[in-house]
């Protein structure tokens, strides 16, 4: 067996005589490392509700650096401790007399994620993050971070939003979250509904004269997509204002590395309640709603031809992508997904799933092992899974209808 790492030290001796080399093993000096955390003035934790299995999230904020870090009940017990005066042998003898076992990868890993975060003192002194990322790096990984920086360039961001989006709420954008403009929202949408039950008997006639024009329908599409696409954004960052909390950013990025998507990083909302995080996932899809309802209001109001055939279908464009981003069973971190989080009070529940999912075969053909928070887990990914199989046999079916249609 190899003999653990030693770290040398070059001490003067008592006399002034000279130096002398000593060497301590690194394991005890990592056991002797009191880690503290910033004074209680610069940093703020929001304690979640508990999900149905009992257990409990705590969102940590970072102030001066505005870095959010989400802790598991065990990893805010640990940060309780950070005070400097346990050493992480200490924390680690309470950490098991309180839960009963004690892994060192906990606390490492939790080290790493908090001086990623700015919230412990003497960042630089410490090799702890270093040291985890050398000990995760891996072949396929490092492939997966080229390939991440590559994307990273067809992204940009604003790191000014918070004035910009003050701004506009103070002058008009607070109109937006009031009762009456919620009513309104419902009646159009109402009004909406009716109207396209009534286009739809004419509906192959209107999907003509889109066959007809490809290039001004696609053109007409993409533009709609990209426009409600960036009100969708500025609506949440509004409702992030709506109830005083930050929006740190604005930007673009490809979602997964393929879609492409505006967004609004309204993480400040997870210091607010679980209500004003709901308010604000559920404000970007309603502008998809209310303006898909104004474009087949427009289509029933047209007479037929290439016009009221572009309303028809940017209708059933924006209608289709607020139901995708509402519906939270499609393995993306959407609106839906969002909220479904925040009613089970699992925040990390598409992660835990997916991470489960390897497993899960084996462990089911064992016999019923799962704790109930990866029941649940295992439900989403089920449910996930026929999801998408149905949304794809039901695409593919309207192609094929689509191509039909224009062959006849």
């Amino acid at each position: 067996m190899a003999e653990p790492a030693k770290i040398e030290f070059l001490t003067r001796n008592a006399d002034d005589s000279g130096f002398q080399l000593r060497q301590v093993q690194s394991s005890a000096v990592h056991g002797l490392f009191r880690p503290r955390r910033l004074i209680p003035t610069a940093w703020e934790v929001r304690r979640q509700p508990r999900s149905f299995d009992g257990s409990r999230q705590f969102v940590l904020r970072n102030l001066a650096g505005d870095r959010y870090v989400l802790l598991n009940a065990r990893e805010h017990f640990l940060w309780e401790h950070f005070d400097g005066d346990h050493s992480v042998s200490d924390i680690a003898k309470i950490f098991h007399f309180e839960f009963g076992a004690f892994d060192y990868s906990i606390i490492t890993q939790l080290l790493a994620k908090l001086y990623a975060a700015g919230l412990l003192e003497d960042v630089g002194a410490s090799g702890v993050q270093r040291s985890a990322a050398r000990r995760s790096a891996r072949r396929w990984a490092r492939a997966l971070v080229r390939l991440r920086r590559v994307l990273s360039r067809l992204s940009f961001r604003t790191r000014d939003a918070d004035r910009y989006c003050a701004a506009i709420y103070k002058w008009g954008g607070f109109l937006l979250f009031n009762p009456l403009t919620l009513a309104a929202c419902l009646a159009i949408t109402a009004y909406a509904a009716i109207a396209l039950f009534r286009l739809l008997p004419h509906a192959k006639q209107i999907a003509l004269g889109l066959a007809g024009k490809p290039l001004l329908s696609a053109g007409a599409m993409i533009g709609a997509f990209l426009f409600v696409a960036v009100l969708h954004m500025l609506v949440h960052a509004l409702a992030c204002k709506a109830y005083g909390r930050k929006v740190r950013e604005l930007g673009f990025f490809l979602l997964q590395g393929v879609l492409p998507t505006f967004y609004a990083d309204v993480t400040d909302i997870f210091m607010a309640s679980r209500r004003a995080r709901i308010v604000v996932d559920l404000a970007g899809p309603l502008v998809e709603v209310v303006f898909g309802s104004f474009a087949f209001i427009a289509a029933y109001w047209s007479e037929p031809g290439v016009g009221q055939s572009l309303f028809f279908g940017a209708g059933i464009l924006l209608w289709e992508g607020a139901l995708l981003n509402l519906y939270p069973f499609n393995f993306l971190e959407m609106d839906g997904y969002n909220i479904l989080a925040d009613l089970l009070a699992m925040p990390t529940l598409r992660q835990h799933a997916m991470r489960l999912l390897p497993t899960l075969p084996r462990r089911l053909l064992r016999g019923p092992q799962l704790l109930k928070s990866e029941w649940i887990e295992a439900g989403y990914l089920v449910v996930c899974f026929v999801s998408v199989l149905a949304y794809v046999v039901l695409h593919l079916d309207a192609v094929g209808l689509g191509w039909l249609i224009h062959s006849t």
